[in-house]
């Protein structure tokens, strides 16, 4: 897709979610025929969210809070407490705040989503989950899920719900998910995608209205780019009949639709709600890498020996001159960080009026056992 019309694509949805969080409109039809979302008849129609969500879920959601999606990824993710979870597309928080009932007090969500108005109320809505729950754990961000305003290895968990479909460059979206996944780290996603391509004429009218299909990809293209983003473990559930079942709840989107397939042909012979988990794979080094850690490492520990092999070693390898000089700057900086650190702490010591109470040198050890005395 050509940079202008994503560019546009992304500012119609925008828009069109923009009116979302102010009226509850749909993010399937034009505000003047707003009647569903891609979940139901209304924004946070409770029939269908039943179908999604359990009760326990649901118990503690605002009713004022939309869900926009075509599934429930927090039961895919299987949180655990304390883990750091990002969703993609956060919309009105409706999935961060019950995946912060998840994780815990220890825990960590983080909503990302490009509209202000619902960054806003987002925002808003966070008051009461405070004093539902009693947490102090959810954040939202304003930004695109293709530049993503989350540090590289910091989160254990993404999950979206219904988003992705929306991007005009997905690629970039699975490479940022890669990028923020911690090793190990885990993508739980409801999507839309498609089983077979669109006839062009559904295809042209679908991204005129940038309804729920606006974009989707087939089902392979979806493996294909978390495959490149580098990511393992790929698993893709399809919900054989969601998208027919949408039929039922009058979504004049939906209505169309159906209207211009083929004689005989069901929406959900082309579309369908698609579950997608995945992990990113664990820190594997090198022995380049570890040896060059080892350089650093001889530098930092004052061990000329040690630096004297593990240099001759790495030489041995075949690694970079350059590398080899840099990793010993890195053990450089490592050692001044060190130095100015129990620097500060000394003289934290020497100016205090009080002697301190540690467990180090009271005849005590210290919780792992081990005493600097003994």
């Amino acid at each position: 897709m050509d940079d202008k019309k994503g560019k546009q694509i992304k500012a119609t949805v925008r828009e069109l979610y923009g009116q979302i969080a102010a009226q509850h409109t749909s993010c399937c039809q034009p505000p003047e025929e707003a009647s569903s979302c891609c979940c139901g008849d209304e924004p946070n129609d409770i029939s269908n969210a039943d179908l999604l969500y359990s009760k326990e879920e649901l118990a503690d959601i605002s009713a004022d809070i939309p869900s926009l999606g075509c599934g429930n990824p927090i039961a895919l993710s299987e949180l655990k407490t304390g883990e750091v979870v990002l969703d993609l597309g956060s919309g009105g928080g409706f999935d961060v705040f019950i995946a912060g009932q998840k994780v815990g007090l220890t825990g960590r969500v983080i909503g990302v989503d490009m509209t202000p108005d619902m960054v806003s109320k987002a925002r808003r809505g966070t008051a009461a989950y405070r004093q539902r729950t009693g947490l102090d754990n959810v954040e939202f961000r304003l930004g695109e899920i293709e530049h993503l305003p989350v540090a590289d290895a910091s989160v254990d968990v993404v999950i979206s719900n219904c988003v992705l479909n929306l991007s005009p460059d997905k690629p970039q979206v699975w490479r940022e998910v890669g990028r923020v996944l911690k090793p190990c780290g885990r993508v739980a996603i409801s999507d839309l995608t498609l089983l077979k391509p669109l006839p062009d004429e559904i295809r042209d009218m679908v991204e005129s209205l940038i309804g729920c299909l606006a974009g989707a990809v087939l089902v392979d293209q979806t493996r294909a780019m978390a495959e490149a983003a580098g990511l393992v473990e790929i698993q893709l559930t399809p919900k054989p009949g969601y998208v027919d079942s949408m039929i039922d709840w009058n979504d004049p989107l939906y209505r169309r639709v159906v209207e211009h397939l083929p004689e005989g042909a069901k929406a959900g012979d082309y579309v369908t709600s698609l579950s997608i988990t995945a992990a990113k794979p664990a820190l594997t080094l090198t022995a380049n890498t570890r040896e060059l850690i080892a350089v650093g490492a001889s530098v930092t520990a004052h061990c000329q020996p040690c630096l004297t092999y593990h240099v001759g070693k790495a030489r041995e390898m075949g690694i970079e001159e350059q590398d080899i000089r840099e990793a010993v700057a890195v053990g450089h900086q490592v050692e001044k960080g060190s130095m100015s650190a129990m620097t500060v702490f000394a003289k934290s010591v020497l100016d205090s009026s009080t002697q301190s109470n540690s467990a180090c040198c009271t005849g005590q050890t210290s919780p792992d056992g081990k005493s600097c005395c003994s």
